[in-house]
């Protein structure tokens, strides 16, 4: 069984009419602001889940600092939807964790990468080892790793795990009552565990910073960012 997770801050109606047409993967959808009411969300998407968790359940299990850089904040969705799949529902074998400036183009862009790699722990852009001591350089100074060298760091807009994976980093959080940044915690624990990592090429087209015209999408590949939801639209018509 597999799951596709959208991280999000608020869901969007866009969104949800997009992942409402998937048959072959559970979708869940965590929901960042605990005040948001989604009675609407429920009563209109019924194949998603949309999950909202206390922020006090994320502190007594270890699940917090995850996107602390980025988002300055102990707790995010990250945290939250780490959480969800690693204490609530351990019930499937890979999870598809998606933030919502991502943009792919249908349900197929997503099995076919599973059908190439079938077994595999990680799934993530490409990654880059840091195996010298110096911490001045990227966010290394900001983080307290507790693996000795080398460690490692990708873009972890959109990642596959396996339980596997799930596991070690539940592992983690329960040991030192913390995780640490998702670009670097992803991929270290990853390899520190032993696991199977592999960079798809359809992950190439994720970058920090990138403006994408329609001519350049496919629907073999994901990219980021595509911040405006409208232009996921657009995008999609073109490639239909």
């Amino acid at each position: 069984m597999s799951f596709l997770c959208l991280v999000t801050f608020q869901p969007k109606k866009i969104w949800c009419e997009f992942l409402s047409n998937f048959t072959k993967y559970k979708i869940v959808i965590v929901i960042d602001d605990n005040t948001f009411d989604t009675t609407e969300f429920i009563n209109t998407y019924e194949n998603i889940t949309f999950v909202q968790i206390d922020d006090e359940k994320c502190k007594l299990t270890g699940y917090v600092d995850s996107s602390f850089m980025t988002l300055e904040k102990l707790i995010s969705g990250w945290d939250k939807a780490l959480y969800y799949f690693g204490i609530e529902n351990t019930n499937y074998d890979f999870v598809w964790f998606i933030e919502d400036d991502v943009f792919f183009h249908d349900e197929n862009t997503l099995l076919n990468i599973d059908s190439k790699y079938i077994d595999d722990d990680l799934l993530s852009n490409q990654f880059y080892e840091k195996s010298d001591t110096n911490v001045y350089y990227w966010h290394w100074y900001r983080l307290n790793i507790n693996f000795d060298l080398p460690y490692y760091k990708t873009m972890v807009c959109a990642v596959r795990f396996s339980k596997n994976m799930m596991k070690s980093m539940n592992d983690y959080a329960v040991t030192h009552n913390t995780l640490f940044f998702i670009e670097a915690f992803f991929p270290t624990i990853c390899v520190k565990s032993n696991l199977k990592y592999s960079n798809p090429s359809e992950f190439f087209e994720i970058h920090w910073r990138h403006d994408f015209e329609k001519e350049n999408i496919n629907n073999v590949n994901l990219y980021h960012p595509v911040k405006n939801l409208e232009n996921h639209l657009l995008f999609r018509s073109n490639l239909n």
